[in-house]
C-alpha cells in the first residue's frame, strides 16, 4: 500500500479546475507540472491567473505540440480537460478528433507514451462519445479512437458522461469523463476479473464502477452492448471505416480492446439550485438588460423553425428549441458558455431576487457554479470576458472533488516505486 505522494500532471490546465478539485479530495495528489496555452491570444489569461492560484507549481505557458514530452517530470496521474471545440454541439463546425483543437489527443498520447503514468483522468463534452456526430458517416469515430489508442498502449478504461446536477451541484453541466489504468495495475486486474460473458456480472460492475460510480451512484443500468475495436487491426483502417450505431452509450469500459457499454439512471442526489448561487441586489449596473436587449434576449431564447438547403442540394429541416427566459431560480443552472456576458441565444438571464430586475450572472456566479472560490479569476490584466470565458471553459470543481476521493483508494493499492518499461507505440492518424 503506497504512502507516498500521487504525482499529477496537468494538461490544458485553465484556470485550475482539476488541480483545485484533486486538493479539495486529499494532500496526497501533488501537481508536479502543468501547461496551459491559449492559442491566438496575447492575454494569456489562464495562465496568469493558474500561475497566481498555484505558486509552489511549476507551470508552462508552451503551446503543448511544441513541449518536449521527455522533459516533464514523472507522474503517477495524468490529467487533464482537452479542447472541446471540436466535439461541442456548440460548436456548428466540429471536425472531431481532426479538427484544430481535436488534434490534441495526440500530444496526450505523446506524453503517455514518454512517460506511462498509472492513471490517466480525462474529460470532454457529453458529445465526445458520438463525435464526429450521429448524423455523420461514422458516429463514435473519434471516442473509439481514444480508446483504441489507450488499448494499444496498453491501457484499460471507464468512462461515464456525468450530469453534474444529478449529483448535487448547481450546474446542468454533461462532461464525459475518462479514467485509463496502465496494464500492470491492481485496478487492471480487478476489471479484468469481470466476466463479460455474464450479463449479470457486467451490469454488477457498471453500478458501482471505480471511480467514476463507486461514489456517483447508479440507480440501474440498461441496454449494456458490446462492442469489438479489435475488429480493424491498423489505427488508419480503423479511422476510415469504425463506426458505432448512434455513437457510444453513456458509461462503459474497455480493457483488450473489448469494450461494454451501457445507459443509466443516475441515483439523484438533492440539486442545487440558482437561488441558492445568485446574490440579490447586485450593483454592477452593466449586468441589467436595456429595453433593448431584453427585446433581444426575448427573440433569441423563443427558439425557431426553418428550412435549409445542403451544399448538394437536399433540403432539410433545421431548428432549436425555447429556452426559459429567464432562467428559473429554483433549478440548477445550465451549462455555462465562454460567452455569458453577451447578448446571446446561451448566456444565463435571471430576475434579481432583490430588486425583481432582469440581468445576467456576474463572473462571482459563474464561479460559484462552477464550485470555485469567490473571485477565484479576478486578477489585475484579466478582464470581465476573460473571466467569464475561462468559467465557460472550466470544470465543476466538485465534481472532481468525488472522482479524486475514488483515485486515490485505487492509487493506494498500487506500489509507485515498482519500475515500468514498453516499447509500445501508436502511429498518430491524420486526415
Amino acid at each position: 500500500m503506497s504512502e507516498t505522494k500521487i504525482k499529477v500532471a496537468e494538461m490544458f490546465a485553465g484556470v485550475g479546475g482539476f488541480h483545485l478539485g484533486l486538493r479539495r479530495a486529499s494532500d496526497a495528489f501533488e501537481v508536479v507540472w502543468a501547461d496551459q496555452y491559449e492559442p491566438g491570444r496575447l492575454n494569456q489569461f489562464a495562465y496568469e491567473i493558474y500561475k497566481h492560484k498555484f505558486p509552489k507549481t511549476f507551470v508552462t505557458n508552451e503551446n503543448i505540440s511544441e513541449v518536449e514530452k521527455a522533459k516533464i517530470p514523472d507522474m503517477n496521474l495524468l490529467v487533464g480537460g482537452f479542447p472541446c471545440q471540436d466535439y461541442s454541439v456548440a460548436s456548428t463546425k466540429a471536425e472531431g478528433l481532426y479538427g484544430k483543437k481535436g488534434v490534441l489527443w495526440w500530444d496526450i498520447k505523446e506524453v503517455i507514451e514518454e512517460k506511462w503514468p498509472q492513471f490517466i483522468f480525462l474529460e470532454n463534452v457529453d458529445r465526445l462519445l458520438a463525435s464526429p456526430g450521429v448524423k455523420s458517416s461514422q458516429p463514435g469515430r473519434d471516442f473509439g479512437m481514444i480508446l483504441k489508442t489507450l488499448a494499444g498502449l496498453g491501457y484499460g478504461a471507464t468512462w461515464k458522461m456525468i450530469n453534474a446536477a444529478d449529483y448535487g451541484h448547481p450546474q446542468r453541466r454533461r462532461r464525459t469523463f475518462i479514467f485509463a489504468f496502465r496494464e500492470d495495475t491492481e485496478f487492471m486486474k480487478t476489471v479484468h476479473r469481470v466476466n463479460k460473458d455474464s450479463i449479470l456480472e457486467v451490469e454488477e460492475f457498471l453500478m458501482t464502477m471505480a471511480p467514476l460510480t463507486s461514489t456517483l451512484r447508479n440507480k440501474s443500468v440498461q441496454n449494456i452492448e458490446f462492442v469489438d475495436l479489435n475488429q480493424y487491426k491498423s489505427l488508419p483502417e480503423f479511422s476510415q471505416k469504425f463506426l458505432v450505431k448512434r455513437g457510444f452509450k453513456k458509461t462503459g469500459f474497455m480493457t483488450d480492446g473489448e469494450v461494454v457499454m451501457a445507459d443509466y439512471e443516475p441515483k439523484l442526489k438533492k440539486a442545487l439550485p440558482l437561488k441558492k448561487i445568485i446574490e440579490p441586489n447586485n450593483e454592477d449596473i452593466s449586468l441589467y438588460l436595456t429595453p433593448e436587449k431584453k427585446a433581444k434576449f426575448t427573440e433569441l431564447k423563443a427558439g425557431f423553425r426553418t428550412t435549409k438547403i445542403s451544399k448538394t442540394g437536399f433540403e432539410y429541416r433545421y431548428g432549436m428549441g425555447a429556452i426559459p427566459y429567464p432562467d428559473s431560480l429554483d433549478k440548477p443552472a445550465r451549462t455555462m458558455v465562454t460567452s455569458e456576458h453577451t447578448v446571446s441565444r446561451m448566456s444565463h438571464v435571471i430576475m434579481d431576487p432583490g430588486n425583481g430586475k432582469l440581468r445576467l450572472i456576474s463572473p462571482v456566479e459563474a464561479e460559484k457554479i462552477n464550485t470555485f472560490p469567490k473571485n477565484w479569476t479576478k486578477l489585475e490584466g484579466v478582464t470581465t470576458p476573460n473571466r467569464y470565458f475561462a468559467m465557460g471553459n472550466a470544470l465543476v470543481v466538485n465534481l472532481v472533488k468525488e472522482i479524486g476521493l475514488e483515485i486515490e483508494k485505487l492509487a493506494n493499492l498500487e506500489d509507485f516505486n515498482k519500475s515500468f518499461y514498453s516499447k509500445r507505440k501508436v502511429e498518430r492518424v491524420d486526415h
